[in-house]
């Protein structure tokens, strides 16, 4: 295969595109939800952040299923661009820690005491500045893959 650009189908793009904007937009509703816990009882905060923890989880998922599922993005870029395979491991590498993350933000938001909680808020800052370094890994290899910027929402 030769390692000149090569463009992918645009139904994919839109896919992931709509995925991408989908995991951006729970991302930022965990940021303002961390924002908003103060005061009150550990387990009343945990139920409130819960939901947003999860509907990260959910678009990571979905999103790792679309680059690293069977013939998902990351075979395409290995058969078309075999230079970039470097990026392509690091991605996965991220992948497997901000899920790891996540699932123990959710572990520790199922008994929380007030211990628990400073870990969430540690771990799940400490994933959101992950996942906007991954986003931005994303786009680059997505640019020298195809020469294609699919935008920063």
């Amino acid at each position: 295969m030769s390692d000149d650009p090569v463009t992918p189908p645009e139904e994919e793009l839109a896919t992931l595109r709509m995925r991408r904007a989908h995991l951006r937009r729970a991302c930022d509703e965990l940021e303002q939800a961390l924002a908003a816990l103060s005061a009150g009882p550990a387990d009343d905060r945990a139920r409130r952040l819960a939901p947003a923890v999860a509907r990260v989880r959910e678009a990571f998922a979905a999103h790792i299923s679309i680059v690293e599922g069977p013939d998902g993005l990351f075979d395409e870029i290995r058969a078309e661009a075999p230079r970039l395979e470097g990026m392509l491991r690091r991605l996965h590498r991220e992948h497997d820690d901000i899920a790891a993350g996540l699932a123990a933000a959710e572990e520790d938001l199922s008994a929380p005491d007030e211990a628990a909680m400073a870990r969430v808020r540690e771990r799940l800052t400490a994933v959101l500045v992950a996942l906007g370094r991954h986003r931005q890994r994303g786009t680059d290899l997505l640019y020298q893959a195809y020469e294609i910027d699919i935008g920063g929402e």
